[in-house]
């Protein structure tokens, strides 16, 4: 299976975490010789973090708008700086549920393999798992790699 490895995603939400599986997706690209990364960030929209409504065309807007411009500045950045600027590299930023986000973009872009932590920004309560990555896990439509803190 690894040799068949074309496109890996690696969702990034700038968590040490994420960072350190971010590292091992990039590590496994270059050992099978991947033709793509893709780092994907999903910023959330303000229904879903449980902020009170905000008026539609107004700041929620505004905030996703410099949500998104602050994400695609730090993932072209990290490629940059720890990804060679290669050309393999290929980066996103989007809008939503991050779990559904997720495994929309990777049968969109025909992924072979999501690289992910256990646990995100939101950290962890004790569980063994965390509730993006479980979701991801039960829903996706290819192999996922899972690393650990």
């Amino acid at each position: 299976m690894i040799q068949n490895v074309k496109k890996v995603l690696a969702p990034v939400d700038f968590s040490e975490p994420s960072m350190k599986a971010l590292a091992s997706a990039w590590e496994l690209v270059k050992e099978v010789n991947a033709d793509e990364l893709h780092l994907l960030h999903v910023v959330m929209p303000h229904h879903l973090l449980g902020i009170e409504a905000l008026p539609v065309g107004g700041r929620e807007i505004a905030r996703e708008a410099s949500m998104i411009e602050q994400a695609e500045e730090e993932l072209l950045r990290i490629k940059k700086a720890e990804l060679e600027n290669s050309k393999k590299v290929v980066t996103a930023t989007i809008v939503g549920s991050p779990a559904l986000k997720v495994g929309e973009y990777a049968r969109e872009h025909g992924i072979d393999l999501i690289v992910m932590s256990t646990h995100g920004r939101t950290g962890g309560d004790g569980t063994l798992i965390g509730g993006t990555t479980e979701k991801v896990l039960r829903h996706a439509s290819c192999a996922v790699l899972v690393i650990r803190r």
